[in-house]
């Protein structure tokens, strides 16, 4: 039987999870269902919403570490005379679970493919399957520059292609005044927001101190208002912070908001805002320099390779509130400098990102696996 399709193994998607991962493999996956002209299978716990006629089901059993291994093993055995390769989502996981593809993908001698969306160096504690998981792999993709140096440093026998994670962007159609209403802000509120998982690492704790540092008389003077987009483990605690610290007129609190909705929070803002302790590349912050969107961000791994200080954004020092605080209240106090913010950071978004080549790049990838 000739060996046409692809398996493609991405773990949760949206709207199941609401991470930079799940969106991009979401959209990514569909594109690949619908557009491409190869057969695909994708494996998971999720359904999306095309193509599911290739839906492999493999619900999570607990403990994980115990039956993914021979869950894993079975899938493929099944459909195994059909896959001529497959196609890997790498995060933070178990070095069970990277082994076991490893192994019973060499097994049944299909090449598999890696995308790396973890955006930390790799600092494994038990090393040698993540080793052999990455070395024995037909090809591994980083999403940002960083990602490939750190992990080619790792793993200097394996080469790392960068290509960035994209999604089709979309503006919305309404103008900003219109949405303003839709949304129930009022026009002369200044808008700064933040979207993604309300987490450790993405710091949303940090953004609302350092609105208790600027304090509500400023905040008030100058219409300040905060709005998170997206839920998470942290959320319980931002809104007991904000009732505690008094910022209940000033900070709204969104929780998980429809990816169709999202464009509409994007052109009603002012400000885009990102706190993370690291990023692979940011879908949400590609997302507001297409927006055209004046940016603050964290001087973080990740984030201060895809914009610069004062170039096309702001950037502080990454928990230190106070700097924050004083970042915030600058951007506001110069419309001038906010504006050339924003024009610069769409400019290079334009010239550095495009959704097709992202695709043209992986299809290159996929295409150069032999029968």
């Amino acid at each position: 039987m000739r060996k046409d399709a692809g398996l493609y193994v991405l773990g949760s998607l949206y709207p199941y999870a609401t991470g930079g991962m799940e969106i991009f493999n979401y959209y990514f996956l569909n594109h690949q269902l619908t557009k491409s002209k190869e057969k695909i299978f994708y494996l998971g716990d999720q359904a999306t919403d095309a193509g599911k006629e290739s839906f492999l089901p493999m619900k999570k059993r607990w403990p994980v570490k115990l039956f993914y291994p021979f869950q894993f093993f079975f899938s493929v055995y099944k459909i195994r005379k059909r896959i001529r390769y497959a196609y890997l989502s790498y995060a933070e996981q178990s070095w069970i679970i990277s082994y076991a593809q490893s192994i019973i993908l060499r097994f049944f001698k299909l090449p598999y493919i890696i995308t790396i969306h973890w955006g930390k160096e790799p600092d494994w504690i038990f090393a040698y399957p993540f080793l052999s998981y990455f070395r024995h792999a037909y090809s591994v993709v980083g999403v940002s520059e960083p990602i490939c140096v750190a992990f080619k440093k790792t793993i200097p026998e394996q080469e790392f292609i960068f290509i960035p994670p994209l999604m089709p962007f979309k503006v919305a159609t309404k103008t900003k005044s219109e949405l303003r209403v839709v949304l129930g802000f009022r026009p002369d509120e200044k808008i700064l927001l933040f979207v993604g998982s309300l987490k450790g690492m993405k710091n949303p704790d940090k953004i609302v101190e350092a609105l208790r540092i600027i304090g509500p008389d400023y905040l008030e003077q100058q219409k300040i208002r905060l709005v998170f987009a997206g839920n998470g483990d942290m959320e319980g605690e931002i809104r007991r912070n904000i009732d505690l610290f008094g910022l209940g007129k000033y900070v709204r609190v969104e929780g998980l908001v429809k990816r169709e909705s999202v464009p509409d929070y994007y052109k009603s803002a002012d400000v885009y805002i990102i706190s993370s302790d690291y990023e692979g590349t940011s879908l949400s912050l590609l997302e507001a320099m297409y927006n055209r969107l004046a940016i603050i961000a964290s001087n973080a791994p990740g984030i201060n390779s895809m914009v610069k200080h004062e170039r096309n954004a702001l950037l502080y020092e990454t928990t230190d509130c106070k700097d924050l605080a004083n970042t915030i209240k600058r951007i506001f106090a110069d419309q001038k400098l906010a504006e050339q913010l924003a024009n610069i950071a769409y400019e290079d978004f334009s010239s550095k990102y495009s959704y097709q080549d992202m695709i043209n790049e992986y299809q290159a990838v996929f295409s150069s696996v032999s029968f």
